[in-house]
């Protein structure tokens, strides 16, 4: 009798528990029941991959401690959907008063360079927007403020992919021409970031559950992270914006996606909106502040 080969495998219930108890413990990302269609899918190209016939050798394998491969698993598994510029009313708010705003803060109480953080930064777009943003409207008006720009992600990868700075013609969709014409290269049907705005981004590996990478993470004045919290459940999505919470300076502000309102959470941060677009604003005030 022929034996099923990896390509005719199926994600049994049992071993859907399993992987996903191993994803959420090593990447935060919750698989609800309804979801183990998705698992399955992000999952099989990692034992063609691997050479082993079924999801109950994989997920040995992986319970045996097998760290490279676990590492694919969370590439394999991280969502990486995004775009220049993804959220227009977003960067209008940063541009015409949110930017503005932390600039003048800097002048009056701080020291060093005006920090922002793009969160689960995918392959950078978001990144290179700020990037983009400061380096046309903000740094112009402002030619004495420094900035420093960081991206974080799980998936390495798609870091390596950032790093690169090369898109299709759908990432930057929402790129105004002239912006097209000024900061990309184009190559071929990619569009190539200019190594200029390239230069004003770091992009290190990071894990939003891990609380030890967060705590590297301290001092910003904006977070991005939007449409992440999404996938998590509530216990690590709590953990996830207190460590938020926690590298925002007083003052500073955090984006999330349109769908995540964090309500009920009982994370500190003060709802600020700017025309069409939700902020969350770190107060200043001490008292509050000292519950992080």
């Amino acid at each position: 009798m022929k034996k099923p080969t990896a390509a005719e495998a199926s994600l049994s219930r049992q071993t859907f528990n399993r992987l996903r108890d191993l994803v959420r413990e090593h990447a935060g990302i919750d698989f609800p029941d309804e979801k183990r269609y998705l698992l399955e899918s992000r999952v099989k190209p990692r034992l063609l991959a691997q050479e082993v016939p079924d999801f109950e050798t994989y997920a040995d394998r992986l319970e045996q401690g097998d760290t490279r491969e676990i590492a694919r698993l969370v590439n394999a598994v991280t969502i990486n959907e995004t775009a220049f510029f993804r959220h227009p009313s977003q960067f209008e708010a940063l541009e015409d008063t949110i930017l503005p705003e932390l600039v003048r803060l800097h002048h009056q109480e701080r020291s060093g360079p005006m920090r922002l953080w793009s969160a689960a930064c995918s392959a950078g777009d978001e990144a290179y927007s700020l990037a983009i943003l400061i380096r046309e409207t903000i740094g112009p008006r402002h030619p004495r403020m420094d900035y420093e720009i960081v991206g974080t992600d799980i998936d390495t990868e798609v870091l390596e992919e950032a790093r690169a700075g090369r898109y299709r013609k759908r990432s930057v969709r929402n790129v105004p021409p002239a912006y097209l014409r000024d900061y990309f290269d184009r190559s071929g049907e990619a569009f190539v970031v200019d190594p200029a705005i390239r230069d004003m981004v770091e992009f290190r590996p990071l894990n939003l559950t891990d609380a030890q990478d967060m705590r590297r993470m301290r001092n910003f004045d904006l977070i991005m992270c939007a449409n992440v919290l999404i996938y998590f459940n509530e216990t690590s999505k709590k953990n996830v914006l207190q460590g938020l919470y926690r590298s925002l300076r007083p003052g500073g502000y955090l984006f999330v996606g349109g769908s995540e309102a964090l309500g009920g959470l009982d994370v500190p941060l003060e709802p600020v909106r700017h025309e069409g677009a939700l902020a969350y604003r770190r107060p200043t005030n001490g008292s509050v502040s000292s519950r992080a």
